[in-house]
Protein backbone atom coordinates (compact mmCIF):
# COMPACT_ATOMS: atom_id res chain seq x y z
CA UNK A 1 0.00 0.00 0.00
CA UNK A 2 1.12 3.57 -1.22
CA UNK A 3 2.22 5.43 2.16
CA UNK A 4 4.15 8.40 -0.06
CA UNK A 5 2.91 11.62 -0.81
CA UNK A 6 2.62 12.11 -4.88
CA UNK A 7 5.24 14.43 -4.87
CA UNK A 8 8.10 12.00 -2.93
CA UNK A 9 6.83 9.08 -4.97
CA UNK A 10 7.52 11.53 -8.16
CA UNK A 11 10.87 12.24 -6.97
CA UNK A 12 11.72 8.66 -6.75
CA UNK A 13 10.71 8.16 -9.98
CA UNK A 14 12.85 10.70 -11.51
CA UNK A 15 15.92 9.42 -9.24
CA UNK A 16 15.06 6.06 -10.74
CA UNK A 17 15.03 7.49 -14.50
CA UNK A 18 18.09 9.05 -13.98
CA UNK A 19 19.96 5.94 -12.25
CA UNK A 20 19.61 4.13 -15.71
CA UNK A 21 21.58 6.59 -17.66
CA UNK A 22 24.22 4.87 -16.24
CA UNK A 23 22.67 1.66 -14.52
CA UNK A 24 24.07 0.22 -11.65
CA UNK A 25 20.65 -1.02 -10.42
CA UNK A 26 22.04 -4.66 -9.88
CA UNK A 27 25.59 -5.73 -8.89
CA UNK A 28 26.36 -6.22 -12.44
CA UNK A 29 27.25 -2.89 -12.41
CA UNK A 30 27.02 -2.29 -16.26
CA UNK A 31 27.00 0.83 -16.47
CA UNK A 32 25.11 1.66 -19.32
CA UNK A 33 22.79 4.34 -20.78
CA UNK A 34 19.57 2.41 -20.84
CA UNK A 35 17.46 5.93 -21.41
CA UNK A 36 19.50 6.46 -24.53
CA UNK A 37 18.48 2.66 -25.80
CA UNK A 38 21.18 0.77 -24.78
CA UNK A 39 21.03 -2.95 -23.23
CA UNK A 40 23.03 -4.40 -19.97
CA UNK A 41 23.11 -7.67 -18.56
CA UNK A 42 19.21 -8.00 -17.59
CA UNK A 43 19.05 -6.75 -21.72
CA UNK A 44 16.38 -3.98 -21.05
CA UNK A 45 16.37 -0.11 -22.23
CA UNK A 46 14.58 2.08 -20.52
CA UNK A 47 10.78 0.21 -21.21
CA UNK A 48 8.71 -1.34 -18.65
CA UNK A 49 8.03 -4.36 -20.51
CA UNK A 50 5.21 -6.54 -19.59
CA UNK A 51 4.73 -9.38 -21.49
CA UNK A 52 2.17 -11.32 -19.10
CA UNK A 53 -0.67 -10.92 -16.57
CA UNK A 54 -2.66 -12.96 -15.03
CA UNK A 55 -4.99 -14.00 -11.82
CA UNK A 56 -4.18 -16.89 -10.17
CA UNK A 57 -4.67 -19.04 -6.84
CA UNK A 58 -1.40 -20.74 -6.76
CA UNK A 59 0.34 -18.50 -4.76
CA UNK A 60 1.06 -18.66 -0.84
CA UNK A 61 -1.88 -18.99 1.77
CA UNK A 62 -2.91 -15.35 2.08
CA UNK A 63 -2.17 -13.70 -1.29
CA UNK A 64 -4.85 -15.51 -3.38
CA UNK A 65 -6.60 -14.67 -5.93
CA UNK A 66 -2.98 -12.82 -7.04
CA UNK A 67 -2.54 -10.45 -10.26
CA UNK A 68 0.95 -11.82 -11.67
CA UNK A 69 2.52 -9.37 -13.49
CA UNK A 70 5.30 -10.50 -15.11
CA UNK A 71 8.22 -7.96 -16.48
CA UNK A 72 10.70 -8.77 -18.81
CA UNK A 73 14.41 -8.81 -18.53
CA UNK A 74 16.74 -10.31 -15.17
CA UNK A 75 20.16 -10.02 -14.01
CA UNK A 76 20.40 -13.80 -13.46
CA UNK A 77 20.77 -16.71 -15.64
CA UNK A 78 18.75 -19.53 -13.80
CA UNK A 79 19.42 -22.82 -16.20
CA UNK A 80 16.03 -23.60 -15.11
CA UNK A 81 14.45 -20.70 -15.28
CA UNK A 82 10.87 -21.24 -16.77
CA UNK A 83 10.29 -17.76 -18.44
CA UNK A 84 13.72 -17.55 -19.98
CA UNK A 85 12.84 -16.74 -23.38
CA UNK A 86 11.43 -13.46 -22.45
CA UNK A 87 14.35 -12.57 -20.88
CA UNK A 88 16.71 -13.71 -23.21
CA UNK A 89 14.81 -12.06 -25.86
CA UNK A 90 13.14 -8.97 -24.41
CA UNK A 91 12.63 -7.24 -27.76
CA UNK A 92 10.71 -9.80 -28.79
CA UNK A 93 8.07 -9.55 -26.11
CA UNK A 94 4.67 -8.86 -26.74
CA UNK A 95 4.71 -5.32 -24.89
CA UNK A 96 1.38 -4.37 -22.61
CA UNK A 97 1.36 -0.88 -22.98
CA UNK A 98 1.45 0.99 -19.26
CA UNK A 99 -1.68 3.28 -20.11
CA UNK A 100 -3.27 -0.89 -20.96
CA UNK A 101 -1.72 -2.14 -18.03
CA UNK A 102 -3.23 0.55 -15.53
CA UNK A 103 -6.74 -0.37 -16.97
CA UNK A 104 -6.00 -4.03 -16.40
CA UNK A 105 -4.40 -3.73 -12.82
CA UNK A 106 -7.75 -1.35 -11.67
CA UNK A 107 -9.83 -3.78 -13.64
CA UNK A 108 -8.63 -7.12 -11.95
CA UNK A 109 -8.61 -5.39 -8.45
CA UNK A 110 -12.23 -4.36 -8.96
CA UNK A 111 -13.24 -7.94 -9.42
CA UNK A 112 -11.60 -9.42 -6.79
CA UNK A 113 -7.29 -9.73 -7.23
CA UNK A 114 -5.96 -8.91 -3.70
CA UNK A 115 -2.67 -7.51 -4.80
CA UNK A 116 -0.60 -6.62 -7.68
CA UNK A 117 2.19 -9.26 -7.90
CA UNK A 118 5.52 -7.98 -9.38
CA UNK A 119 7.59 -10.35 -10.94
CA UNK A 120 8.87 -11.65 -13.95
CA UNK A 121 12.47 -11.64 -15.29
CA UNK A 122 13.23 -9.26 -11.87
CA UNK A 123 11.09 -6.51 -11.34
CA UNK A 124 14.10 -4.46 -9.78
CA UNK A 125 15.46 -3.79 -13.53
CA UNK A 126 12.74 -2.83 -14.73
CA UNK A 127 12.17 -0.02 -10.77
CA UNK A 128 11.69 3.26 -12.99
CA UNK A 129 9.03 1.54 -14.81
CA UNK A 130 7.79 0.00 -11.83
CA UNK A 131 7.31 3.06 -9.79
CA UNK A 132 5.15 5.08 -12.32
CA UNK A 133 2.90 1.73 -12.54
CA UNK A 134 2.78 2.45 -8.54
CA UNK A 135 2.04 6.28 -9.08
CA UNK A 136 -0.79 6.01 -11.36
CA UNK A 137 -2.75 2.61 -9.82
CA UNK A 138 -4.96 3.08 -6.63
CA UNK A 139 -2.34 3.39 -3.85
CA UNK A 140 -4.85 0.79 -1.60
CA UNK A 141 -3.92 -1.71 -3.53
CA UNK A 142 -1.57 -3.94 -1.76
CA UNK A 143 1.71 -5.20 -3.55
CA UNK A 144 4.00 -8.31 -4.03
CA UNK A 145 7.54 -7.87 -4.57
CA UNK A 146 8.22 -11.21 -5.94
CA UNK A 147 12.14 -10.79 -6.04
CA UNK A 148 15.17 -12.96 -6.57
CA UNK A 149 16.54 -10.26 -4.47
CA UNK A 150 19.84 -9.64 -6.14
CA UNK A 151 19.90 -5.61 -6.47
CA UNK A 152 21.92 -2.80 -5.29
CA UNK A 153 20.70 -0.69 -2.36
CA UNK A 154 19.14 2.24 -4.14
CA UNK A 155 16.23 -0.62 -5.30
CA UNK A 156 15.70 -0.78 -1.53
CA UNK A 157 15.87 3.04 -0.75
CA UNK A 158 13.25 3.87 -3.57
CA UNK A 159 11.04 1.04 -2.92
CA UNK A 160 11.09 2.33 0.62
CA UNK A 161 7.04 2.12 1.81
CA UNK A 162 5.85 0.82 -1.28
CA UNK A 163 5.72 -2.93 -0.63
CA UNK A 164 3.22 -4.39 1.37
CA UNK A 165 5.01 -8.32 1.05
CA UNK A 166 8.43 -9.20 -0.16
CA UNK A 167 7.82 -12.46 -1.68
CA UNK A 168 11.52 -12.77 -1.43
CA UNK A 169 13.57 -15.82 -3.30
CA UNK A 170 16.72 -17.27 -1.28
CA UNK A 171 17.60 -19.87 -3.99
CA UNK A 172 21.54 -21.24 -3.08
CA UNK A 173 23.23 -21.90 0.04
CA UNK A 174 26.50 -21.06 -1.02
CA UNK A 175 28.28 -18.88 -4.08
CA UNK A 176 29.61 -22.06 -6.03
CA UNK A 177 25.84 -22.56 -6.68
CA UNK A 178 24.80 -20.13 -7.65
CA UNK A 179 27.39 -19.52 -9.95
CA UNK A 180 27.38 -22.15 -11.54
CA UNK A 181 23.28 -22.20 -12.13
CA UNK A 182 22.66 -18.30 -11.89
CA UNK A 183 25.57 -17.41 -13.26
CA UNK A 184 26.80 -14.93 -10.62
CA UNK A 185 29.63 -14.54 -7.64
CA UNK A 186 28.33 -12.23 -5.31
CA UNK A 187 24.56 -13.63 -5.03
CA UNK A 188 24.67 -14.84 -1.28
CA UNK A 189 26.30 -11.90 0.38
CA UNK A 190 24.03 -9.53 -1.66
CA UNK A 191 20.57 -11.67 -0.84
CA UNK A 192 21.24 -11.60 2.86
CA UNK A 193 21.84 -8.38 2.70
CA UNK A 194 18.40 -7.13 1.24
CA UNK A 195 16.75 -9.71 2.83
CA UNK A 196 18.11 -8.19 6.07
CA UNK A 197 17.43 -4.75 5.08
CA UNK A 198 13.50 -5.62 4.18
CA UNK A 199 12.96 -7.97 6.99
CA UNK A 200 10.82 -5.89 9.50
CA UNK A 201 9.96 -2.80 6.95
CA UNK A 202 6.84 -4.88 5.53
CA UNK A 203 5.57 -8.78 5.32
CA UNK A 204 8.18 -11.08 4.20
CA UNK A 205 7.83 -14.54 2.96
CA UNK A 206 11.14 -16.37 2.01
CA UNK A 207 11.14 -19.31 -0.82
CA UNK A 208 13.22 -21.84 -1.33
CA UNK A 209 13.17 -24.30 -3.83
CA UNK A 210 14.35 -27.45 -3.08
CA UNK A 211 16.67 -28.43 -6.29
CA UNK A 212 17.37 -32.52 -5.98
CA UNK A 213 20.65 -32.87 -5.07
CA UNK A 214 20.97 -29.28 -3.34
CA UNK A 215 19.72 -30.15 0.30
CA UNK A 216 23.50 -30.20 1.90
CA UNK A 217 24.83 -27.25 0.19
CA UNK A 218 21.76 -24.85 -0.49
CA UNK A 219 18.22 -26.31 1.63
CA UNK A 220 20.48 -26.88 4.88
CA UNK A 221 22.48 -23.65 4.93
CA UNK A 222 19.42 -21.51 3.74
CA UNK A 223 17.28 -22.55 6.80
CA UNK A 224 19.82 -22.27 9.09
CA UNK A 225 20.16 -18.69 8.36
CA UNK A 226 16.64 -17.83 8.29
CA UNK A 227 16.06 -19.20 11.57
CA UNK A 228 19.38 -17.44 12.89
CA UNK A 229 18.52 -14.19 11.34
CA UNK A 230 15.01 -13.61 10.19
CA UNK A 231 13.44 -16.11 12.60
CA UNK A 232 10.06 -14.65 12.11
CA UNK A 233 9.59 -14.77 8.63
CA UNK A 234 7.44 -16.78 6.47
CA UNK A 235 8.64 -19.82 5.03
CA UNK A 236 7.99 -21.18 1.74
CA UNK A 237 9.58 -24.92 0.57
CA UNK A 238 8.82 -25.04 -2.87
CA UNK A 239 7.87 -28.34 -4.65
CA UNK A 240 7.91 -26.99 -8.45
CA UNK A 241 11.22 -27.57 -9.72
CA UNK A 242 10.91 -28.64 -13.05
CA UNK A 243 14.67 -29.78 -15.20
CA UNK A 244 15.19 -27.89 -18.51
CA UNK A 245 15.18 -29.31 -21.29
CA UNK A 246 18.50 -29.36 -21.88
CA UNK A 247 20.49 -29.35 -18.48
CA UNK A 248 23.82 -28.19 -17.66
CA UNK A 249 24.53 -28.09 -14.61
CA UNK A 250 20.55 -28.13 -13.70
CA UNK A 251 19.55 -31.08 -11.77
CA UNK A 252 17.86 -33.47 -14.58
CA UNK A 253 15.79 -35.16 -11.94
CA UNK A 254 12.26 -34.26 -10.18
CA UNK A 255 12.32 -33.53 -7.04
CA UNK A 256 12.61 -36.40 -4.65
CA UNK A 257 9.81 -37.01 -1.97
CA UNK A 258 12.37 -37.58 0.41
CA UNK A 259 14.68 -34.43 0.43
CA UNK A 260 11.28 -32.81 0.42
CA UNK A 261 10.52 -34.44 3.58
CA UNK A 262 14.25 -33.81 5.11
CA UNK A 263 14.02 -30.21 3.96
CA UNK A 264 10.18 -29.82 5.85
CA UNK A 265 11.62 -31.41 9.36
CA UNK A 266 14.75 -29.25 9.42
CA UNK A 267 12.77 -26.44 9.03
CA UNK A 268 10.31 -27.62 11.80
CA UNK A 269 13.03 -28.31 13.50
CA UNK A 270 14.28 -24.63 13.46
CA UNK A 271 10.72 -23.52 14.88
CA UNK A 272 10.51 -22.06 11.46
CA UNK A 273 7.28 -20.58 10.31
CA UNK A 274 6.04 -23.12 7.45
CA UNK A 275 3.62 -21.77 5.24
CA UNK A 276 2.00 -23.53 1.90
Amino acid sequence: MNKLVPSELAERIEVARKALENCRLCPRNCGVDRRAGQQGYCRLNHSLCCFREMVVDYEETGLNPSHQIYLAGCNLRCEFCTVAEWNANTDLASIISMNELIGIVEQKHISGARNINLLGGEPSVSLAGVLELLEKIDPAIPVVWNSNMYYNEIVTELLDGLIDIFLADFKYGNNDCARLLSGTDDYLEVVKRNIQRSHGKDKMIIRHLIMPGHYTCCAEPVLTWIAENVPDAKVSLRRDYIPPAEPGFAPSDYQNPREIRKAEDLARSLDLRLIQ
